[in-house]
């Protein structure tokens, strides 16, 4: 059975979510093509979790039309269809507020389903994370945040010096994000670890176990940090509010080990964040 999803990591993430607990995943039934188009880091994140994958000739567009043409409810009902390649997505569901938990019911959801993390100990920037306290920030594109209406560079570097005194800033995100990359010159040259697009997304993962919190925007860096069971922080735009909070585990938000929130005043964010350092920090 082959299943045609969207290219994002969280889009993946939470169909893995449920699909690791059917037999045909057990039985190793079950392989992914994933929906052509930039930036291609869906393969990698797929390779950690150990099936097969590859790119398909279809984009989102032709996931909606198919399901359109080819509703289903549960599991059961894909299993059923005569198709060679399922193409099916999430998204609608959960961009509606509706949990996860609902979204194909016949099948229990796994929240935290096993990684395998990459060995990055011969990585340069290895001896600095484990020799200071580091948390991550990633605040995207200068292109995502005009697009979106969310914190311009000025929000994240009132944040960073908020938790400046205390930690150490980690960049994380891929090449394309400049508005993250351009911290760095922003903020004190000592305490700032660039790691913006020097890293694969297995290799990020592995940076995540290093750092005892991150605050991001809403991406799958941050959705696969929660994955992991790490505290997780991250800033949602105002027409993903439903999603913000649909996909993730409800005991984690719950005891704020993820925290999902609009881009309000930083100091806001600030506050809330030292609740979380509280209750989860070491």
């Amino acid at each position: 059975m082959i299943l045609g999803l969207p290219s994002g990591i969280g889009d993946i993430s939470w169909v893995i979510s449920k699909v690791v607990n059917s037999d045909e995943w057990k039985n190793h039934k079950v392989g992914f093509q994933i929906a052509d188009g930039w930036p291609f880091r869906a393969k990698p994140y797929l390779d950690m979790i150990g099936v097969e994958s590859s790119y398909g000739q279809f984009r989102y567009e032709d996931i909606i039309t198919f399901e359109l043409l080819h509703p289903y409810k549960t599991w059961k009902d894909v299993c059923q269809s005569c198709f060679g390649t399922y193409l099916m997505e999430p998204n609608m569901h959960l961009e509606e507020g509706r949990p996860l938990s609902t979204y194909l019911p016949d099948l229990p959801t796994d929240y935290h389903y096993p990684l395998n993390i990459p060995d990055i100990s011969s990585k340069p920037y290895y001896k600095a994370l484990t020799s200071d306290s580091y948390i991550g920030i990633s605040a995207a594109s200068y292109r995502g945040a005009s697009a979106w209406k969310t914190w311009e560079m000025e929000q994240w570097i009132e944040l960073c010096h908020m938790v400046l005194p205390k930690y150490k800033i980690c960049l994380m995100g891929g090449s394309w994000d400049d508005l993250t990359r351009s911290l760095e010159s922003e903020l004190p040259e000592d305490s700032v670890l660039n790691l913006v697009g020097r890293t694969s997304f297995p290799e990020a993962c592995a940076v995540h176990k290093l750092l005892p919190f991150y605050i991001g925007f809403s991406s799958g860096l941050g959705i696969i940090r929660s994955v992991m069971s790490l505290p997780t922080f991250m800033l949602w735009p105002e027409h993903q509010q439903p999603l913000s909070t649909s996909w993730a585990d409800p005991a984690d938000i719950e005891s704020s080990r993820y925290i999902a929130f609009p881009y309000v005043q930083p100091k806001t964010i600030h506050r809330l964040f030292k609740q979380q350092e509280e209750q989860h920090g070491k």
